[in-house]
């Protein structure tokens, strides 16, 4: 026995609690691992085949996992009609939270469930949705309701410390942190339990901005008050951090308004270096500047299903089969700073915006030259090596980092400033020459 099975045996022996012959276990744990079974994943196996589930830790969920154990807290639920096999169907979808973390999850039918429930779910399964993992309660899940103080009020060990916004991810729960409420708005939403109004808005500290949604009324949840909350947790909304505030989440005034001197750089929309940002799981109305470097293939001129908006190739949509497609523009760029490089997406307005072409004219060019592929040609010639100020929000995901603009407009940098400022942030002291050597 090697020194791998020679630890899981005795884990699996000690967690039966039973005589069972320990060569048995030996063998049949041999026999997974030599079919390339993962030692942790191989353990778990024979745990459920001998009858003892594992409770999993939320942080440690991965996409594909099935039949796992979890214990958790319910912090929001709500109640979404979707069309399956062309029938209407109530699912129900929120976020759940242990120790380590929240995750967002979605149950099939009603369980019955309500923010606050502490629950065992048995049999659940792990979906991937837009890059993360996602908590499934299927057809063979079995929900429990155990009593409310079986776990904590999600405590950790540092929940004495403010965090800035730039730091807060995905998946984080018991959140403390204070910032300044920007915009504030009240919108009414319907739940499994009938109409409910959330606030939601945009907070701001010196670090970063970013949205959030309390799903509880408060009346410090006011624009210009500076609020100091606890206990929030955070999830990612169409791929950017979000700060979400439930009936366990403690709001109150900041002793300290955070002032428009330390959210000047947000405020007056300068551009942030690409190396701030592109470690962070989001940024939400990020400002960047820098030199088109490349445009992708699949810029230009494009045609689109009717029903899925996918990009469709010879009137063929892969899911909906043969279509009459809409023509619509865009551009996929490179952008890079200095400091780093993202793709940046343009849609049909801001492409016209940039380039002057208008989807009648890019098709007027595609005619003429009876190539589609002739638009993405020209706006190639016209924008590489342009600089370009774009505002948006920035997603990492399985394409890369990505900033979708709401906002474009080509510029003209200070190439020698520019060069200036980089060679007195490396410390060069000496002078800056031109030319041979």
């Amino acid at each position: 026995m090697n020194e791998i099975i020679a630890p899981l045996v005795d884990e699996i022996i000690r967690a039966l609690g039973t005589t069972l012959n320990r060569a048995i276990v030996e063998d049949e744990l041999t026999r997974l691992l030599e079919f390339k079974v993962p030692p942790e994943e191989a353990r778990r196996s024979l745990l459920k085949k001998y009858g003892v589930s594992e409770v999993r830790r939320l942080s440690d969920l991965q996409g594909g996992e099935r039949d796992i154990e979890i214990t958790a807290r319910i912090l929001d639920i709500n109640l979404k009609v979707v069309g399956i096999k062309d029938q209407e169907r109530n699912i129900f979808m929120g976020t759940m939270a242990d120790e380590t973390g929240a995750k967002s999850f979605t149950a099939w039918k009603d369980f019955g469930l309500e923010p606050g429930d502490v629950v065992r779910v048995n049999n659940a399964y792990i979906r991937t949705w837009q890059g993360m993992p996602e908590i499934n309660f299927g057809p063979r899940s079995k929900v429990e309701k155990l009593d409310r103080d079986t776990l904590d009020a999600l405590a950790t060990a540092d929940v004495d410390r403010a965090f800035p916004l730039a730091e807060l991810v995905e998946g984080a729960a018991a959140v403390h942190t204070i910032f300044r409420i920007l915009e504030c708005r009240h919108k009414e939403i319907t739940t499994k339990n009938g109409p409910r109004t959330i606030v939601s808005g945009t907070a701001a500290d010196h670090s970063a901005k970013l949205p959030f949604t309390s799903w509880e009324s408060n009346p410090t949840l006011v624009q210009g008050t500076t609020v100091e909350v606890k206990n929030a947790y955070i999830k990612l909304w169409r791929g950017v951090p979000t700060i979400n505030l439930s009936e366990f989440s403690t709001i109150s005034r900041s002793d300290t308004d955070i002032s428009n001197d330390e959210l000047s750089p947000l405020l007056n929309h300068e551009p942030v270096r690409l190396d701030s940002i592109t470690g962070r799981d989001g940024v939400f109305d990020a400002i960047i500047e820098g030199s088109l470097i490349s445009i992708r293939p699949g810029s230009g001129l494009i045609i689109r299903c009717p029903q899925c908006s996918r990009v469709i190739q010879k009137n063929t949509c892969r899911v909906h089969g043969v279509v009459e497609g809409i023509y619509d523009m865009r551009i996929k760029s490179i952008l890079d700073d200095g400091t780093g490089a993202l793709t940046v997406v343009l849609d049909a307005d801001l492409t016209q915006k940039v380039t002057g072409y208008s989807i009648e004219k890019a098709r007027e060019v595609a005619a003429s030259a009876m190539n589609q592929s002739a638009v993405e040609d020209e706006m190639r010639r016209r924008l590489l090596g342009r600089s370009m100020l774009a505002r948006g929000n920035m997603t990492k995901g399985e394409y890369g980092i990505t900033l979708v603009a709401d906002d474009a407009s080509l510029t003209e940098m200070d190439t020698a400033a520019e060069a200036a400022a980089l060679i007195k942030e490396m410390g060069y002291a000496g002078p800056v020459q031109s030319g041979g050597t």
